[in-house]
C-alpha cells in the first residue's frame, strides 16, 4: 500500500467531451475544479420541453453525479473554475447550492456566472494570479489561448507537489484578444506531480492552427465572393469573443454593419465589453428577436448592408438560426443568401443530428453555406507533446474526453516513456486514484 497523499476524483469528463468535474482531496482538505454541462444530453433535455431541475438533469446525465464526494463535505473548501464555457460553468446553476463554500474565477468567468445563478461568495482572481486557501493548498490561474477569454491553465500547489488542470487550452501565437499562453511560467513549474490534461484532440496529429487563419478563412469568403445585394448570416459559438471580433472588422471592409443576435452571444459580448476586453460600440445588438420584431422587419428591407452573426450553429431548436431556417422570424433567409458556419460540430449524436436537420432546412431555402470556417480552440496532439515536455509531470491523467480520446492521449504519454497504469491512469466517472 501507499501511503495516503493525494486523491482525485473524475466527476465528468471522463468519459465525454463536456460535463467537466473533477475534486482534488489533499489530506483534510479538498477544492472542485469546474462544474460543467453535458451539452449533448443539455439539448436534448431542452428539446422534450421538461422542467430543468437537479433531479431531471442527474436523471439524463446532462449534469455530473456528484454524490462520490458526499464524504467530503466538510472537507471542501472551494469550487475553483476555469472558464467560461457551459461544459465548464454550465452545472453551478444546479450543484452550487450543494457546497457551502465560494466560487474562485476571473473576473471574465465570474461576469458569465453571476448572469445565470445567484452566488453567496464570488472571489474574482486576475488571470496569472493566484489564490491560497489553506497552508497546504493554493492555486493560481496560468493564462491560456482558447475560445474565450481569460482562460487559464489552473496550477494547484500542494505540499506533495503541483496538480496541473490543464483542460480547453492551445498554444496560439497569434491571438486576437488577450495574451499568449503564459509558457514562461509553465516552464518555471519545477515539480509537477499530475497534469490532467485535455483529450479533445488528443487523436488528431498536428498543431491546432491560430486564431488568425480562422479570420483569414472568413477574410477569404466575405471579401473575395460575389456577395452583392445578398444577405450574409454567420453563426459561431456565443463565447467566442475573438471570433466576433474578426466578424466585425471584417464587415466594416465590406462596408458593412455588424448585428449580433441572440441572447446567449449578447450575454458573452456585453460582459467583455464591461470588462474592456473588446468594443463592439460600432454593432448593433438584439438580445431577444422575438421582442425585437419590428427591428428585424426594418434590417430585412436592406439585408445587403449588414452581416448577421447569430446563435444556433450546432441546430438547437430554438436558437436565431433554426428560427430563421424555420420562417419564424421577420428576417428572412432567400436563395443564394451566404450562410457561413464559423463552428465546428460538438461530437456527440444529438447535436449532430440536430446541424444536419438545419443544414437540410437551409438548402431547401437555396442558400449557400460554408461550413467548417473554424479553428479549434484545443490542442492537439503534438502541442500536448510539447506540453508534457514542458512541464515532465511525474504523472498523466487524461480527460475531457470519450475513452477513445483519453486513450489516444495515454499513447501520446505512452510514447514519451510514460507507463499506463504506472504514472499513466484512466478512470471513469465516478472513479478516484490515489497518487
Amino acid at each position: 500500500m501507499f501511503p495516503f497523499m493525494i486523491r482525485i476524483y473524475g466527476i465528468g469528463g471522463y468519459e465525454e467531451v463536456g460535463r467537466n468535474m473533477t475534486c482534488i482531496e489533499v489530506d483534510d482538505e479538498a477544492i472542485i475544479l469546474d462544474m460543467g454541462l453535458y451539452m449533448d444530453r443539455f439539448v436534448a433535455l431542452q428539446e422534450k420541453d421538461i422542467e430543468m431541475s437537479y433531479e431531471n438533469l442527474l436523471a439524463e446525465d446532462a449534469i455530473p453525479y456528484d454524490g462520490v464526494i458526499n464524504h467530503l463535505k466538510n472537507k471542501i473548501k472551494g469550487i475553483v473554475v476555469s472558464h467560461a464555457h457551459l461544459d465548464h460553468i454550465g452545472a453551478i446553476k444546479w450543484l452550487y447550492s450543494r457546497y457551502n463554500v465560494p466560487i474562485i474565477t476571473t473576473p471574465y468567468t465570474a461576469e458569465i456566472i453571476e448572469k445565470n445563478v445567484k452566488v453567496k461568495k464570488l472571489i474574482r482572481v486576475n488571470i496569472n494570479s493566484g489564490y491560497k486557501f489553506s497552508k497546504n493548498i493554493a492555486i493560481d490561474f496560468i493564462n491560456v489561448t482558447h475560445s474565450v477569454p481569460q482562460a487559464s491553465i489552473i496550477n494547484v500547489k500542494t505540499k506533495y507537489g503541483s496538480i496541473l488542470y490543464g483542460l480547453d487550452y492551445k498554444n496560439d501565437n497569434h491571438p486576437i484578444v488577450g495574451r499568449k499562453t503564459n509558457m514562461k511560467k509553465l516552464k518555471e513549474l519545477d515539480d509537477v506531480l499530475l497534469l490532467i490534461a485535455d483529450s479533445t484532440n488528443a487523436d488528431e496529429e498536428k498543431k491546432t492552427f491560430s486564431e488568425i487563419i480562422a479570420k483569414e478563412m472568413l477574410r477569404d469568403i466575405m471579401l473575395g465572393m460575389e456577395t452583392d445585394g445578398k444577405a450574409i448570416f454567420i453563426t459561431t459559438f456565443s463565447s467566442h469573443i475573438a471570433r466576433h471580433k474578426s466578424i466585425l472588422a471584417i464587415a466594416k471592409m465590406l462596408g458593412r454593419k455588424a448585428v449580433f443576435i441572440g441572447r446567449s452571444m449578447y450575454d458573452y459580448i456585453e460582459s467583455a465589453e464591461k470588462l474592456k476586453i473588446v468594443d463592439f460600440s460600432e454593432a448593433e445588438k438584439i438580445k431577444i428577436p422575438k421582442r425585437s420584431s419590428k427591428k428585424l422587419e426594418e434590417l430585412n428591407k436592406k439585408k445587403n448592408e449588414y452581416v448577421f452573426i447569430v446563435t444556433g450553429g450546432m441546430g438547437e431548436k430554438n436558437a436565431v438560426l433554426t428560427q430563421l431556417a424555420d420562417g419564424r422570424l421577420p428576417l428572412k433567409i432567400e436563395p443564394q443568401d451566404f450562410i457561413i458556419f464559423s463552428c465546428n460540430v460538438i461530437p456527440t449524436p444529438t447535436i449532430q443530428a440536430n446541424r444536419k436537420i438545419l443544414e437540410q432546412k437551409l438548402h431547401r431555402k437555396k442558400a449557400r453555406i460554408f461550413k467548417d470556417i473554424h479553428v479549434s480552440g484545443h490542442a492537439a496532439r503534438e502541442e500536448l507533446r510539447d506540453l508534457i515536455k514542458i512541464t515532465q509531470p511525474r504523472h498523466i491523467l487524461p480527460a475531457h474526453g470519450s475513452i477513445d480520446k483519453t486513450a489516444a492521449m495515454a499513447a501520446l504519454a505512452h510514447e514519451m516513456g510514460y507507463e499506463l497504469g504506472k504514472n499513466v491512469h484512466l478512470i471513469q466517472n465516478g472513479q478516484s486514484m490515489v497518487i
